[in-house]
């Protein structure tokens, strides 16, 4: 039986009657063990006043798009890089209604370093607040109550939402209680504009209600904004670059009711972001049309997913030597198909796949397949070579090594004709780990390769770092390398680097002969693109490639 004399206090007993919306929990983080004031335990359902295996347990009562808020601000604390706790998320409540909640709280380390116990709070903020008492502007409740009673009265207007940018990173440098007064300073900002109404939103949200209308009207509170953010660094006296993003909806054009509008500025606010910090973004009912379609693509993929990834096809488009124009291996390329049998973009599914974690089932399925395959294929050419693309999503998910060393052994893959490509979709937010990652793989006889090189800032850094045995130049470059001299000096540079750090090249985007002319002069190792083929599936490639030796006696000679 688990101690828990250290959890019993009357004290803690006696806080946890001090208000209805603020609920108090302590908590051994070494033996992940908690103890819960009782209107806690009662509001939010929990299984009783001592808990085991807290943070599992309460993760299933966090909304599922709100978890990693959670999960990565506690993470700080078990990695050691904050002592304190301060996020804002959705919790569900006993009624069954998701709710906002403060969640506060700090660890006492012991002399060691090591995790003690923590203190916490979580406040209600769907309670019935009506103002933000840190910049005395009016709650997000108050929003949900006034917005729909405008529209319901005839009002036409916009909400703005305000989002300052990396403030967990601010959090992280500084500390909250600096964080924490940036947002103050900020509200308190707020309140000086005139005919409009400020809200205090979670997190360093901030929304905005005006009846202009106009490009010009809205620019002007956009821009005062950005002022209030070059301002509260200043008065500060703090070294950092505040920026503030913002997306606009419309009422009650784009929606008349709350749950819509507020799902329309939510997802302009996101589009702003994508163009960069401090940018701005109106909601359009194109959007909306993508929005709908993003969803209900997510909803088919889930579906798909679940079902042995049903609707989902592999395609290979061959790998050519530079030299020979034989063919050295494969690149296997995914494909996705609607139930209707249309043809749906890597470009807008793969992005779906990683953003709620479902790359991981496809990409174990596309490995087992692109590997069953190519066993096939050695059984013509033994020294075939297959190639798959893996995101930097998929490689940080938990047990991607053991995964892939599973399925090469499990195939019979000889792990040197295995090529891993890492796409560059998005930045490595953790180069070492990165690092070592590609080690692992290269330690056991993997091919690591870098895909679309060239095409990103970090291309060289990252090649510093990782040391890859391959790069794919992206076909960018390639496309108009006949008449472009910049990019045929990037070429060359390219070759040459690689030349002296022994790393080899694939060139991408060989369209037609002329581009494999002076492509040529550069002595790349390999050669892609639609000049020998393109992507297609296995019995095809099968047909043009491994139907015995051609008339020169060159086993998969590529003739045009």
């Amino acid at each position: 039986m688990i101690d828990i004399s250290n959890l019993d206090s009357h004290i803690f007993d006696a806080l946890s009657q001090t208000s209805d919306n603020m609920y108090i929990y302590i908590a051994d983080l070494e033996r992940d063990f908690s103890r819960w004031s009782k209107p806690s335990v009662d509001y939010f359902n929990l299984p009783g006043e001592f808990i085991e295996n807290t943070a599992k347990e309460w993760v299933q009562h966090i909304h599922p798009a709100d978890q990693h808020i959670f999960l990565e601000d506690i993470g700080r604390i078990f990695e050691g890089k904050s002592n304190r706790h301060n996020c804002e998320y959705r919790a569900l409540n006993k009624y069954g209604k998701y709710v906002w909640v403060r969640c506060q709280g700090i660890v006492e380390r012991n002399a060691d370093g090591s995790l003690g116990l923590f203190v916490g709070t979580m406040m209600n903020l769907g309670v019935n607040a009506k103002f933000d008492q840190p910049t005395g502007l009016y709650t997000f409740h108050e929003l949900k109550k006034q917005l729909p009673s405008f529209i319901s009265h005839g009002m036409e207007g916009a909400v703005l939402l305000f989002d300052v940018d990396r403030l967990q990173r601010i959090n992280d440098i500084l500390g909250y209680l600096v964080g924490d007064e940036v947002l103050q300073r900020l509200g308190q900002k707020c309140q000086s504009l005139e005919g409009v109404i400020f809200y205090r939103g979670p997190g360093g949200k901030f929304y905005c209600i005006t009846t202009e209308k106009s490009e010009n009207a809205l620019e002007r509170i956009y821009q005062e904004m950005q002022k209030f953010s070059v301002e509260v660094p200043r008065e500060m006296n703090l070294e950092i670059q505040l920026t503030i993003s913002c997306g606009v909806a419309f009422f009650p054009q784009d929606a008349e009711d709350f749950e819509t509008l507020h799902a329309n500025v939510e997802y302009a606010l996101e589009q702003a972001k994508k163009v960069g910090r401090g940018s701005i973004a109106q909601f359009s009912g194109q959007m909306h049309r993508k929005t709908v379609e993003k969803f209900r693509l997510q909803e088919v993929l889930r579906e798909s997913v679940a079902n042995n990834c049903r609707g989902f096809a592999l395609v290979y488009q061959p790998l050519v030597n530079g030299e020979t124009q034989e063919v050295y291996g494969a690149e296997t390329l995914m494909r996705f198909y609607l139930p209707d049998g249309t043809l749906v973009s890597p470009m807008e599914f793969i992005p779906i796949l990683e953003e709620d974690g479902t790359i991981r089932q496809v990409g174990e399925w596309l490995l087992n397949e692109a590997l069953a395959q190519a066993a096939l294929w050695r059984m013509e050419n033994p020294d075939f070579v297959i190639s798959v693309n893996v995101s930097y999503i998929q490689i940080l998910q938990e047990g991607f090594r053991e995964m892939v060393t599973r399925i090469v052994e499990k195939s019979g893959t000889p792990e040197k004709q295995l090529i891993l490509e890492l796409t560059e979709s998005c930045k490595v937010s953790d180069p070492n780990g990165l690092r070592d990652d590609f080690e692992y793989f290269k330690n056991m006889g993997i091919n690591m390769a870098l895909d679309d090189f060239g095409t990103e800032y970090s291309s060289i850094a990252l090649l510093r770092k990782l040391k890859p045995q391959w790069i794919k130049i992206d076909h960018t470059f390639v496309r108009s390398i006949q008449d472009d001299e910049m990019d045929q000096a990037i070429l060359e540079y390219i070759m040459n680097l690689s030349k002296q750090t022994r790393i080899k090249v694939c060139v991408e985007g060989v369209e037609n002969e002329e581009i494999l002319s002076v492509v040529q002069t550069y002595k790349p190792e390999l050669l892609q693109g639609y000049y020998y083929s393109k992507p297609c599936p296995a019995e095809e490639f099968s047909k043009k490639y491994f139907n015995g030796k051609d008339k020169t006696g060159s086993y998969g000679c590529l003739k045009k």
